[in-house]
């Protein structure tokens, strides 16, 4: 009985990969010294290349399917996500921090007593007594 070959990666799925690897690339880079609009960039041309990998035909994306090479590529853009994604948590608690720091009534609440930046909020709408009509 003869097994049927493992598919190999198309070109279409190789040069989307690509692009994901240059895009996580760009985003490492940021974060690790570059401005916010050069990271927002980045993390966006990183989110158009993932998305393109999922429009594909959904046989390259599935590992089981794959060779040996693809599936370490795979493995690899994969583990390099979920670290961007714990990094940029990181960079946003220090962010948020300094923030708070800075600027310590902005973390009050919204609609709350505390939401004023200065001092409690007074009300100035007037109360009724009576209604007619």
């Amino acid at each position: 009985m003869l097994k049927s070959p493992v598919p190999r990666s198309s070109p279409i799925f190789d040069d989307a990969l690509s692009q994901v690897e240059q895009a996580l690339d760009a985003v490492c880079t940021c974060l690790v010294q570059g401005p916010v609009s050069e990271l927002e960039a980045a993390c966006q041309s990183l989110q158009r290349g993932l998305l393109q990998c999922s429009r594909l035909d959904p046989q390259w994306i599935k590992p089981v399917h794959a060779d040996v090479a693809l599936r370490t590529r795979l493995h690899k853009v994969r583990s390099r996500v979920a670290l961007v994604r714990e990094n940029l948590a990181r960079r946003a608690a220090a962010v948020q921090f300094s923030l708070q720091t800075l600027l310590p009534s902005a973390a009050g609440a919204t609609y709350g007593r505390n939401a004023a930046s200065f001092g409690r909020s007074s009300r100035t709408a007037a109360s009724f007594t009576s209604l007619s009509a």
